[in-house]
């Protein structure tokens, strides 16, 4: 949760004379404003004591919209019932009902820019300064990009309001019948018959679900949870049966389609709407409409900050998605800490730049293995070339994702054909690119205003592991480098290779767009759970898992990144006991989350991650036949099942000699060297390297060139309006 506290300021005495206080700079109010992300635990300040604001909705540089919850706490002994609380000097001490020892309650009125809310109680007076950003964004991921397709009247929200594909919340209800299905809820206020109740936090509740349908940042969103009492003026949801735990889903897939897209994940899950969990999720955290994990990281910001107005702060948010999802918790993890908790990603990725790499590569192979040369090499050839588990692969990379270079393929199907780009009558027009996609984060050629592609494939020695091996000769080894080529901007398969302008791919790297092992990667529990399909030709080859593991722990061995740990299942497979594996692996983030809340022993983050692991949290895998998973450290470098059935291949990149991190854009390179080869070169095989690789291949012993970690965590990209730019 990325929340600011309030830091509080010693006041200046109220004894102390007010002589020309127009003229001065200092004031005898104190400050509450507090940081923008949450410091690292370590030695703490005193504090003196006062009254508090805490903006609890989102940090207070990052309101939306014109509301927030607000938690208003007396200095000790004091009582909250003496606190008067104004926005603007407007009294709004009603909107805060007294909690506890404390008023919170969501505060309305908050305008474009800043805006001041002051507390007085027990002779203190302190400030908080609020920034709120319109709720159609952008608020950290740069200038709006093109939407051209509104999904509004899909969602029954009507028509857009707007040209942001604005439209008005809708709530509805549903129930959980007793055979375990989810049905519509026509009277709020009758209960089926065959309505199905839960035990959660200790009582037995109806399994009645409120539905919230709305837009923010542009983005559909939906949130579900368990409302014992639905209908009404649905304003207070006090005695919502939930856990305090959200659970916010990210979709898969990465597309690039410059409309609102569509929630395609499961916001009515049984099994955690019955267990009191919250599920929420938007359009834009679904990859497969805007294939952005910056904009995904502000919209689960936004949908955040809506759900905790209307239900109150969550002690957790764990973050689960498979694919593209997976992709968007470890960028998002990284990136912008404290958003997330904890992770639970299936089908994991690392992020998509370094898989479009490998996309690209794929490709390129099986346009070569079309020509007379390359069609004559066998599919054992081809797959050791490509280094997936089986030829199958490159080609599913292929049909699904290689549009993502074409920059008329992949739009909006409603988006009309004379707002697309056409090189020659449209150049204008919206490209559909994986990097014009991210142009805020890449940057744009001044000149073209286009995206510029930080995909390079020059040096690559494709084949390398295969020639070694001596799958393929050396003269197929020399005429697929030689005729692999690359693509252009427009995704035009070209005779040269991709070479990418090194200060769009070092910024590609400062910016976050490759998992690296920072912000809270190595802070939080996180399970990649691997479905093993490998075989098939599924896209979700088993190594990535260990490529994101390999970029946690820098060669450091597994426990030196304790909180993140790979499962193993096979498509299909039930959990002992009953239930799916993101169920269970979540309840396991669940425990690992609440024992480190409670632990005080101090230490390092990963000393607590380690002492405070249920014992399910730990690598394991559970082969057919097997009642209960085979876990611990080591499993898949030692001998067994876990490492012998499930065995880890590659991509084309890593079959060319890169490491299993698979974390290099564009190589650094060295003259063509004779140790890279597992038999002697002649001199004429020399020459003909030199004369195929002109300026050297990859070192894959050297750091990539720009390779670097993200230069700051919580980045905003600020050349937008700004909130006091409007006002």
């Amino acid at each position: 949760m990325v929340v600011a506290l309030a830091v509080l300021a010693a006041a200046c005495s109220k004894d102390s004379p007010d002589n020309n206080a127009a003229d001065r700079t200092t004031t005898t109010v104190e400050s509450a404003g507090g940081p923008t992300t949450k410091p690292e635990s370590g030695p703490t300040t005193t504090i003196p004591d006062s009254v508090r604001i805490e903006v609890v909705s989102s940090q207070p540089d990052r309101v939306t919209g014109p509301e927030a919850r607000i938690r208003v706490q007396p200095a000790a002994g004091d009582s909250p019932d003496d606190l008067r609380v104004t926005l603007e000097g407007h009294d709004v001490t009603d909107q805060l009902p007294v909690v506890g020892r404390s008023r919170e309650g969501v505060v309305f009125g908050l305008i474009e820019g800043t805006n001041t809310i002051t507390a007085t109680g027990g002779g203190h007076t302190v400030s908080q300064r609020v920034r709120s950003w319109p709720l159609t964004g952008p608020m950290i991921s740069g200038p709006h990009l093109p939407l051209l397709a509104c999904s509004t009247e899909e969602y029954g929200l009507g028509a857009p309001t707007d040209a942001d594909c604005s439209a008005p919340t809708r709530v509805d209800w549903r129930y959980v019948t007793t055979a375990g299905t989810v049905k519509p809820l026509t009277d709020p206020n009758t209960r089926p018959a065959d309505l199905a109740t839960a035990e959660i936090g200790g009582t037995s509740v109806p399994l009645t679900i409120r539905h919230e349908t709305g837009v923010v940042n542009r983005s559909i969103y939906e949130i579900t949870s368990v409302d014992p009492s639905p209908g009404g003026a649905d304003t207070d949801q006090s005695d919502a049966a939930w856990n305090r735990r959200l659970i916010y889903r990210y979709g898969g897939g990465c597309g690039t389609t410059f409309g609102q897209g569509k929630v395609e994940v499961d916001l009515f899950d049984v099994a955690l709407l019955a267990k009191g969990y919250a599920i929420a999720s938007g359009s834009f955290n679904t990859f497969a409409a805007q294939c952005n994990d910056v904009l995904s990281a502000e919209t689960t910001m936004m949908v955040k900050e809506r759900f905790i107005e209307e239900l109150g702060e969550p002690e957790q948010t764990i973050g689960e998605g498979a694919s593209g999802g997976a992709m968007q918790l470890h960028l998002i993890v990284q990136n912008y800490p404290s958003l997330l908790d904890g992770v639970v990603a299936l089908q994991p990725f690392p992020d998509m730049l370094t898989v479009a790499s490998g996309v690209a590569d794929c490709g390129l192979l099986d346009r070569y293995y079309a020509t007379p040369g390359g069609s004559r090499l066998t599919d054992a050839q081809r797959t050791a070339v490509n280094g997936h588990a089986t030829s199958k692969t490159c080609p599913a990379w292929v049909s699904g994702y290689l549009g993502l270079l074409d920059p008329t393929d992949g739009c909006d199907p409603k988006i009309a054909e004379a707002q697309i780009y056409n090189a020659t009558t449209n150049p204008g027009g919206v490209r559909c690119t994986l990097q014009d996609a991210n142009a805020n984060q890449l940057g744009r050629d001044p000149a073209t205003g286009f995206a510029p592609s930080p995909l390079d494939n020059v040096g690559v020695q494709y084949g390398l592991a295969a020639v070694n091996r001596k799958v393929i000769t050396f003269a197929q080894f020399i005429a697929l480098n030689r005729a692999v080529g690359g693509y252009d901007l427009d995704g035009r398969a070209t005779a040269e290779r991709m070479a990418a302008d090194p200060t769009v791919v070092q910024s590609a790297y400062e910016t976050g767009r490759i998992s690296t092992g920072s912000g809270d990667q190595r802070k939080i529990p996180m399970i990649d759970v691997n479905l093993w399909s490998d075989p098939t030709g599924d896209i979700h080859s088993r190594f990535r898992a260990f490529s994101l593991r390999d970029r946690l722990t820098q060669q450091g061995g597994e426990q030196s990144a304790p909180g993140f740990q790979i499962w193993t299942r096979e498509p299909g497979t039930t959990e002992p006991g009953g239930g799916s594996t993101s169920l269970h692996a979540i309840e396991v983030v669940d425990r690992w989350l609440s024992d480190l809340a409670s632990d005080r022993e101090g230490g390092s983050r990963e000393d607590a991650l380690e002492r405070n692991r249920p014992k399910a949290a730990v690598d394991n895998c559970l082969p057919p036949g097997t009642t209960t998973p085979i876990s611990g450290i080591g499993i898949y470098d030692e001998k067994g099942p876990c490492r012998d059935r499930y065995k880890v291949s590659g991509d084309p990149r890593i079959a060319a000699g890169a490491p299993q991190a698979d974390d290099v854009l564009k190589c650094q390179l060295k003259p063509v060297d004779p140790a890279d080869y597992e038999f002697r070169l002649t001199s004429d095989q020399l020459a003909q390297l030199e004369e195929t690789f002109p300026e050297g291949v990859c070192d894959w012993l050297s750091a990539g060139v720009g390779q670097t970690t993200p230069s700051m965590p919580d980045r905003s990209y600020e050349d937008v309006v700004t909130p006091d730019q409007l006002a």
